[in-house]
């Protein structure tokens, strides 16, 4: 599917809890990377999407049709992955089953694609659950495809209203979708407006175009169990008598959200600590004095709010050269409102210090940049924490650079869908499931005020695999022990400045209990695999030394291993080659 056309049709992240009725019971399993020309399955089919997305605070799959990781479809439809809304390459790896509900891939999936490269499609041929993922990312880049068996079931109904679908600039378009399920099953709704911005999943929908053109505002509507409906109106916008602005106002916009649960899996009863983490970004820019003595000062800030965590990245440039900037601190009003006011505080009634606050501190190199700023803090950050102030490094009562974290957070709403029929509210509620099953957990996060309050969305799902309680058993003997520890790396290096555009990549790797095997192990460099390892298993030492000399400038190493239970642990490292 084309780019252009895809981009009427792409939803919100999102999944309602449909997984838990789907668990299958997996046995030898057939599928086919389908060929260049389809096959008569594909032709009868269906094929759905799954993009590959890179952004500056995660890597994801996310489908099409849900918005999330997580895709069911019907026996004889066709996945197909797409790469042009990454920046770096992926690997495409099938997972072998690591539970009862997972199922065998017939044919393994073992692919990589770098940003913008042809698509990887596979047809499925047969029922069961299927787990992939992107091996650079490991578990922060998996994804699910659950395969049902055709039978009774019914394709949901629509009796969509779109109106008006004409007018000049700014024309505010409203949407139902009027969605229903003869099966009674739970419908997934989703309205792409045709701009390119994120879709909005509900029933109702709104959306206000300011810029003229024509428009194809597309409705999906999906029942969880391969049903699909679509339909597409579309929209003409006129030139209006007053300016326009390119984009919707900014209090609609909500920010990028992942549903967490700790833990994700064990036996029943499972009390499970769910979290929906936050992420806000800003640029920085010269602001105050700065605009004077730092006019080139630019950068980004991001901050991440989870349930007990706030992770803060910053990254600076165009400050004083080889100083100290012992005064950076996330503030608690806007840029432009008083100069950022007072620093954050996470208590109010505690004292203005750091173990209160949020400073990302860093010293410039000779070109006056920060580099990659990280500070974490074990408490979730309010919504006052809205922008992060730079002050003079030779005198802190004078602001030079500022960044405002966007989309605010202050009145956002936050509703869950557990997956067992139960519901709940809060950033970060807990639950405890009392049978055994696997549970897909939704959560909503919609503006609580406002005039769009309830009409824009974003939903994010996690799967909570629950074990069946078991009577407890006396072992005729001892039971084996079983690996549960991962391997250990250490000794990392290069992590500063290097001179020679050929260093030595290298890393210490230990494994007291299973051991690990040189093809286990998995280097790559800016995201490229690494040709020419080196590794003694003896000493447990790995190396890598590039053929051609790296470019000046700064590099990124992941490396990957897994011993021989299957436990894997993943480390990155960044150095720079200095210019010569």
């Amino acid at each position: 599917m084309p780019r252009a056309a895809r981009s009427a049709v792409r939803p919100t992240r999102r999944v309602r809890g449909v997984l838990g009725a789907l668990v299958l019971v997996a046995s030898v399993l057939s599928g086919a990377l389908a060929a260049s020309s389809p096959t008569a399955a594909a032709a009868e089919g269906r094929t759905w999407v799954v993009d590959a997305v890179d952004s500056t605070s995660s890597n994801l799959w996310q489908s099409v049709d849900t918005g999330t990781s997580v895709v069911t479809i019907n026996v004889g439809d066709t996945v197909e992955w797409q790469f042009d809304r990454a920046n770096q390459g992926h690997d495409l790896v099938s997972l072998a089953p690591t539970s009862a509900w997972e199922s065998v891939w017939p044919t393994p999936l073992v692919e990589h694609r770098e940003a913008g490269g042809t698509p990887v499609t596979y047809t499925f041929d047969q029922p069961g659950t299927y787990r992939y993922e992107c091996s650079i990312h490991g578990s922060m880049m998996t994804g699910t495809i659950v395969v049902v068996a055709p039978g009774d079931n019914q394709d949901p109904t629509i009796d969509p209203v779109v109106e008006p679908t004409s007018g000049p600039a700014p024309l505010v378009v409203h949407a139902t979708a009027n969605a229903e399920d003869p099966d009674g099953d739970v419908v997934a709704t989703s309205w792409d407006f045709g701009t390119g911005a994120a879709a909005t999943y509900s029933d109702h929908a709104m959306f206000e175009y300011r810029t003229p053109g024509s428009y194809v505002v597309r409705l999906r509507v999906s029942d969880g169990r391969g049903g699909l409906r679509e339909q597409d109106f579309p929209v003409t916008v006129t030139q209006g008598n007053g300016p326009t602005e390119p984009e919707p106002p900014a209090d609609d916009e909500l920010p990028a959200i992942d549903a967490l649960a700790a833990p994700a899996q064990g036996a029943a009863p499972l009390a499970v600590a769910f979290s929906t983490q936050v992420t806000t970004t800003g640029t920085l820019h010269s602001y105050s004095v700065g605009l004077d003595s730092y006019p080139d000062l630019t950068g980004r800030a991001v901050l991440v709010r989870s349930r007990g965590r706030t992770h803060t990245l910053l990254e600076v440039a165009g400050t004083k050269p080889s100083a100290v900037h012992s005064a950076v601190h996330v503030h608690e009003q806007a840029c432009d409102d008083n100069l950022g006011g007072a620093h954050f505080r996470f208590d109010t009634d505690q004292a203005f210090a750091e173990p209160n606050e949020i400073w990302p501190l860093f010293t410039s190199d000779a070109t006056g940049a920060s580099g990659l700023v990280e500070v974490t803090k074990p408490m979730r950050a309010g919504p006052k924490a809205v922008s992060v102030v730079v002050h003079d490094p030779d005198n802190s009562a004078r602001r030079i650079g500022c960044a405002d974290l966007t989309p605010g957070t202050a009145d956002l709403t936050y509703s869950w869908d557990f997956g067992d029929g139960t519901t709940g509210t809060g950033a970060d509620p807990d639950h405890t499931y009392a049978a055994g099953g696997t549970y897909t957990a939704t959560v909503t996060v919609a503006h609580g005020t406002g005039e769009h309050a309830g009409h824009v969305v974003v939903r994010d799902s996690v799967q909570v695999v629950v074990a069946a309680p078991t009577p407890p058993v006396t072992p005729p003997s001892p039971a084996p022990a079983v690996d549960t520890t991962p391997p250990r790396i250490s000794r990392i290096g290069p992590l500063r400045t290097v001179r020679t555009g050929r260093p030595t990549v290298r890393a210490r790797v230990a494994d007291r209990d299973s051991g690990v095997r040189k093809k286990s192990v998995a280097l790559r460099v800016d995201g490229r695999r690494a040709t020419g390892l080196r590794y003694d298993t003896r000493r447990g030492l790995v190396t890598w030394r590039p053929k051609k000399a790296l470019a000046p400038g700064r590099h990124v190493v992941r490396l990957v291993v897994t011993d021989a239970a299957g436990n894997r642990t993943a480390r990155t490292w960044r150095f720079k080659v200095a210019r010569t």
